[in-house]
């Protein structure tokens, strides 16, 4: 597919704030597959057309921030990022309003499968009209990532504790919401554990 012109009023947020409390360290820059789990997301949010790209930190800042410097991007950070998930949603909206942006993807950092070109799959979705946000469809689940545009902004300020941004699609049907399948249904996995991350790790160096 033809590559996706620049998006100019997108923007690309990374959560990275959690704890990692199920892997025991941080999971984000434990080597994986030949770089990190946070590198792997950031090479997805860069590459994609969104314009520009912010990771929101929180329980690992200093080891997080380290790589976010290297790889040019933005970061943003979520002081209260023990009372959950939501928090570090409301910092990525945030960010977006206050830079002027239209348009925010919504990824998080340890879905190892998810790439640039289905980012560009949300935008592309967006930009046929119609909608005011767009999520990813899995086989049998809706998840991350996901784009919203600037309606949903104030709303996801509504969210607490570890709802994620689609808790607020839920609680507002009046908005329109598009799903896009993506092209493997793998980009919906994600890893919190040792266990997960030995398996996935190992599904994606013999390339399956």
């Amino acid at each position: 597919m033809k590559r996706m012109e620049r998006v100019p009023n997108a923007c690309a947020a990374v959560l990275a704030a959690g704890a990692s409390t199920r892997m025991g360290t941080c999971k984000l820059t434990r080597p994986f597959a030949g770089s990190t789990l946070l590198e792997r997301a950031l090479r997805a949010a860069r590459g994609c057309a969104a314009a520009e790209t912010v990771v929101v930190t929180g329980a690992h800042r200093d080891a997080v921030a380290r790589s976010v410097q290297e790889l040019g991007a933005r970061e943003a950070f979520n002081p209260s990022w023990e009372r959950g998930q939501s928090t570090s949603v409301r910092t990525a909206a945030r960010f977006a309003a206050a830079r002027g942006y239209d348009l925010l993807l919504v990824m998080v950092a340890d879905q190892p499968y998810v790439e640039a070109a289905h980012l560009d799959a949300l935008l592309r979705a967006y930009a046929t009209g119609g909608a005011h946000a767009c999520v990813t469809q899995g086989a049998q689940r809706r998840g991350n990532p996901c784009l919203f545009d600037r309606t949903c902004f104030p709303l996801l300020e509504e969210l607490e504790g570890d709802e994620g941004a689609r808790s607020m699609l839920r609680a507002h049907p009046e908005l329109a919401v598009r799903a896009v399948p993506a092209a493997d249904a793998r980009v919906l996995d994600d890893v919190d554990t040792p266990d997960e991350h030995a398996r996935i790790e190992e599904a994606i160096l013999r390339g399956r």
